[in-house]
C-alpha cells in the first residue's frame, strides 16, 4: 500500500505544485486541494488489493502464531475458522458469517473496479 502512495507522489508533477506555491497557497491547502485528489484513484486500488489481502490472509496466521498471543494476530477469516472448528464448534454462526463476508468483499471490489475501470476509460482520460 506505500509503494502505491509513493507511486501516486511521484507521479504529480512538479510544476503543478510550484504553480500553487507561487500563487500564494499553503501546504495544507495544495495537500488537500491537489495532492489528495490526485492520489484518489492509487486509494481506491489500495482499497480493493488490501480488502482481497485481508480476506486471503489465513495460512500465515494459521501457521505462524495460531492467532495469538491471545487474539492479537487474528483476523476474520481465522477467527471464523475457530468459531467452526476450535471450542465452541459453532459452525452455522461461522458460515453465516462466512457469507457475509463474501458478499461484503465482492460489494467492495465491485465499487473499487468500476471506479478504477472508469478512471482507465475515454471519458475518465478526457478530464485529464
Amino acid at each position: 500500500m506505500i509503494l502505491l502512495a509513493l507511486a501516486g507522489l511521484q507521479s504529480q508533477g512538479d510544476d503543478l505544485l510550484e504553480a500553487a506555491r507561487v500563487d500564494g497557497a499553503n501546504a495544507w491547502r495544495i495537500f488537500r486541494s491537489m495532492t489528495l485528489p490526485h492520489l484518489r484513484q492509487y486509494i481506491e486500488l489500495g482499497v480493493l488489493l488490501g480488502s482481497i489481502y485481508v480476506v486471503q490472509a489465513f495460512d500465515s496466521i494459521y501457521i505462524i502464531t495460531k492467532g495469538g498471543p491471545s487474539t492479537d494476530t487474528t483476523n476474520l477469516p481465522y477467527y471464523i475458522y475457530e468459531m467452526a472448528f476450535t471450542g465452541s464448534f459453532d459452525v452455522g454462526r461461522a458460515s453465516a458469517m462466512s457469507v457475509v463476508v463474501v458478499v461484503a468483499t465482492i460489494i467492495i471490489a465491485t465499487l473499487a473496479l468500476r471506479v478504477v475501470s472508469s478512471l482507465f476509460s475515454d471519458e475518465g482520460m478526457a478530464g485529464r
